[in-house]
C-alpha cells in the first residue's frame, strides 16, 4: 500500500509538471510560435510519463500509465494538426496575394487612372479580401467613387488586407490619380492660356475708361497655368487691381501698364495690357453722374417690385466716388443698411418701403429714391413656386450645362424652405448628388443628361428639369 502511493505521487507530480508546461505554452505567444510551444510542452508531458512508465511494475498503475500517454499523443497529433491546418490558410493567402491585381478601365493603367478601378472581393483560393484607400476624398475603398483632382495627379495607396482562417497578409498598390487639366506641354497650356487670359472690369469700365477697381485679375489660366500681375504705377492702380486712385479734375486721364506673367513649369510668357485710368470729375458731374448709375443690390431673384430678402448692398460709393449714404422710411421693415428685413405675416399684405440714397462729393449733394415691395411672407405654394424659380445649378471653373467636366453643385434646400431631391437619368455618369461624375471616354461621345429636381414644402410639390451635357474625356 505504502508504494502504490509512493506511485502516485510520482505520477502526480510528473502530471502537474506537464500541465504546467501546456498550461504555460497556451498562455504566451501567438500564432506559429505559441503553437510551436504547445507542441513542444506535449511531446515533453509524453517523455515524462514514458519515463515513469518504465520504473513501475504494477499492472493497474500501468494501465492508467498507458491510458495518459495515449490521451497526450492524441493532443499531441491534434496540435500537429492544427499547426497543419494553419499553415495550409496561410499557403493560401499567399498564393491569393501574388495573384492579386487591381482591373482598371478602358486605357487606364496603375500610372494614369482617369475611372473608377475594380477591385477584387474574393481570391481565387476563397480568401476574403478588404480594401482601405490612402486619400479616400480623392478615391473611395471601394474603388467606385472618383473624384479627379482639377490640375495636379494625386499618388494613392490601395491597400488589400487578405484573410483565410486565421492567416493574414497585406498587399499595397501605389496608383496616379490622374487630374481632369487637358493632357498638354507647359508650353501649349501657358499659350491657350495667354490667349484667354483678359481683365475683369467693374460696372461699366472697359480697358480704355477704368473708373473703379477691377472685378478680377485671375490668378490661374482656364488650362491651369499660373498668373501674377504686376501693376508699373501701383499708386494708380494697385497690383491686385483692387484700389483705383483717380487723377485730379482737370490733370486728364493716366496711362498703366499691366503686366502678367503666365507659368506652367518652366515655361513663361508676360502679357501686357494698357489701360486708361479717368481723370475725376467736378464734383456736381460726379454727383450726377454716380446718381444716373446708382442700383440697389438685390439680393437673390429679388427686385425693387418683390422684396423678400435682405439686400446684399447699399453701395457706400458711386462709381466715380462719390460717397452715398442710406435711409429707410421704415426701419422696423428694412434697416437702414439693408440688413435686416422684417416681412409681414402672410395674412396682412404686403407692404411698402421708401429708401433714399444721399450722393454727396465736396459741396455738391443730390438724392435718389427707390420704392421697394415687401412681399408678406410666402404661403407653402409661393415657397416652392419661389425656391424653383430660384434653383439653379452650380457649375465649377469654365463649365456649363452645355459643358460639364466637374461635378457639379445641386442645392438640397431653397431660400425660403423647401427641400430639393434630385435624381439622375443616367447615373453611371452622373450621380444623382452631382458629386460623383463619371465622363466617357475618348472617342464615345458626349452624353446628355437630364436633372430633375422635386421640390416641395409642406405636402406640396413641384419638378423643375435641367439638362446637362457631359463632355467626353
Amino acid at each position: 500500500m505504502k508504494k502504490w502511493t509512493v506511485i502516485m505521487l510520482v505520477l502526480s507530480m510528473c502530471l502537474l509538471g506537464s500541465s504546467t508546461a501546456l498550461a504555460h505554452g497556451n498562455s504566451h505567444g501567438s500564432g506559429n510560435d505559441s503553437r510551436q510551444q504547445q507542441l513542444q510542452s506535449c511531446k515533453d508531458a509524453v517523455n515524462r510519463l514514458n519515463a515513469v512508465l518504465v520504473k513501475v511494475k504494477n499492472e493497474r498503475t500501468r494501465a492508467i500509465l498507458k491510458r495518459m500517454i495515449a490521451n497526450f499523443k492524441a493532443e499531441c497529433e491534434s496540435g500537429t494538426n492544427g499547426d497543419s491546418t494553419y499553415q495550409k490558410d496561410l499557403a493560401k493567402v499567399n498564393a491569393d496575394k501574388n495573384a492579386l491585381s487591381i482591373q482598371f478601365i478602358g486605357n487606364d493603367n496603375a500610372k494614369s487612372v482617369t475611372l473608377p478601378i475594380i477591385l477584387s472581393s474574393k481570391g481565387k483560393n476563397g480568401s476574403a479580401i478588404t480594401w482601405t484607400s490612402s486619400n479616400p476624398s480623392i478615391l473611395a475603398s471601394n474603388g467606385l467613387l472618383l473624384n479627379r483632382p482639377d490640375y495636379n495627379d494625386v499618388a494613392i495607396d490601395m491597400t488589400a488586407t487578405i484573410r483565410y482562417g486565421n492567416a493574414q497578409t497585406t498587399k499595397t498598390f501605389r496608383i496616379i490619380i490622374k487630374s481632369t487639366a487637358p493632357v498638354m506641354s507647359d508650353i501649349d497650356r501657358v499659350k491657350k492660356d495667354y490667349a484667354a487670359l483678359s481683365i475683369v472690369f467693374g460696372g461699366s469700365d472697359t480697358i480704355d475708361s477704368v473708373t473703379q477697381p477691377f472685378k478680377e485679375l485671375p490668378s490661374k489660366g482656364v488650362n491651369g497655368s499660373t498668373v501674377t500681375w504686376e501693376s508699373t504705377m501701383p499708386s494708380v492702380i494697385s497690383n491686385d487691381g483692387k484700389r483705383v486712385v483717380r487723377p485730379p479734375t482737370g490733370s486728364g486721364s493716366t496711362i498703366v501698364i499691366f503686366t502678367a506673367q503666365i507659368r506652367s513649369g518652366s515655361y513663361k510668357e508676360t502679357k501686357v495690357f494698357i489701360v486708361k485710368v479717368k481723370e475725376q470729375m467736378p464734383d456736381a458731374q460726379r454727383v450726377a453722374a454716380d446718381k444716373a448709375a446708382l442700383q440697389i443690390d438685390f439680393g437673390g431673384s429679388d427686385s425693387a417690385g418683390r422684396v423678400t430678402r435682405p439686400v446684399d448692398a447699399f453701395p457706400a460709393y458711386g462709381v466715380n466716388g462719390s460717397s452715398i449714404k442710406w435711409m429707410s422710411s421704415s426701419t422696423a421693415v428694412l434697416s437702414d443698411d439693408g440688413k435686416t428685413l422684417h416681412r409681414p405675416a402672410a395674412s396682412t399684405g404686403d407692404t411698402f418701403v421708401l429708401v433714399s440714397a444721399v450722393i454727396t462729393s465736396g459741396s455738391a449733394v443730390d438724392v435718389k429714391q427707390f420704392t421697394l415691395t415687401v412681399k408678406a411672407e410666402y404661403t407653402s405654394t409661393e415657397k416652392v413656386a419661389a425656391d424653383k424659380a430660384d434653383l439653379a445649378i452650380t457649375y465649377k471653373d469654365s463649365d456649363n450645362a452645355g459643358y460639364v467636366t466637374k461635378p457639379l453643385g445641386l442645392p438640397s434646400k431653397g431660400y425660403y424652405g423647401s427641400s430639393v431631391i434630385w435624381y439622375s437619368s443616367n447615373t453611371a455618369v452622373l450621380s444623382d448628388n452631382g458629386t460623383v461624375l463619371h465622363r466617357p471616354a475618348h472617342g464615345q461621345g458626349d452624353i446628355s443628361v437630364n436633372l430633375t429636381a422635386f421640390v416641395s414644402h409642406n405636402g406640396i410639390g413641384d419638378v423643375k428639369v435641367f439638362t446637362v451635357t457631359v463632355k467626353q474625356q
